[in-house]
């Protein structure tokens, strides 16, 4: 398993003027086009999207030290610009996305056939991968099965959810395939 993204929320202050932030930074806003400011971070090569409530999205972070380091730019960086943000600030992670490669070629027909249907979705013509939901010891994941073998699995919120995840596709197929 190899984590592939965070996605993170933050309050960092009541109100953002992004119009002046836009201004101070050089940085691209365009409220016509997107309510959010789009501030990317080059190291760690993370976006955070700014909002005039205060609230940021913390998006393509491979580490939950890279979120906090993003934090910690984006907040320093306001702050140098006299902009008022909270002191503390607290961020939650809302998703993390992991690939896994089971180390096999499936034939997807045959899975759709040998998994439970209720929790599978298998069109061709859409879309090459099977969607599996993982919805059972807490979990509400899904993942995408290619026939390669290689899947992505999404909608965990915490790397041992996306342990377990991966845990329970990886059983699941097994057993469809034996």
């Amino acid at each position: 398993m190899k984590v592939v993204n965070f996605l993170a929320t933050a309050k960092i202050a009541e109100f953002l003027d992004l119009h002046q932030f836009s201004d101070e930074t050089g940085v691209d806003f365009e409220p016509d086009r997107f309510p959010g400011m789009a501030y990317k971070i080059s190291v760690p090569k993370v976006c955070v999207l700014l909002f005039r409530s205060g609230k940021s999205v913390i998006t393509g972070a491979k580490t939950v030290e890279d979120i906090e380091i993003a934090l910690a730019i984006v907040h320093e960086k306001l702050k140098s610009l006299k902009h008022d943000v909270y002191e503390d600030y607290i961020y939650d992670i809302g998703n993390v996305v992991v690939t896994h490669n089971l180390g096999q070629e499936l034939n997807l027909a045959n899975l759709t056939l040998r998994l439970d249907f209720t929790k599978t979705e298998w069109e061709p013509e859409q879309f090459p991968g099977l969607i599996y939901n993982i919805d059972r010891e807490g979990l509400n994941s899904v993942a995408l099965v290619f026939s390669s073998g290689k899947c992505v699995i999404t909608g965990n919120s915490t790397i041992e959810d996306a342990e377990l995840a991966t845990k329970l596709l990886t059983e699941d197929i097994l057993k469809a395939t034996e």
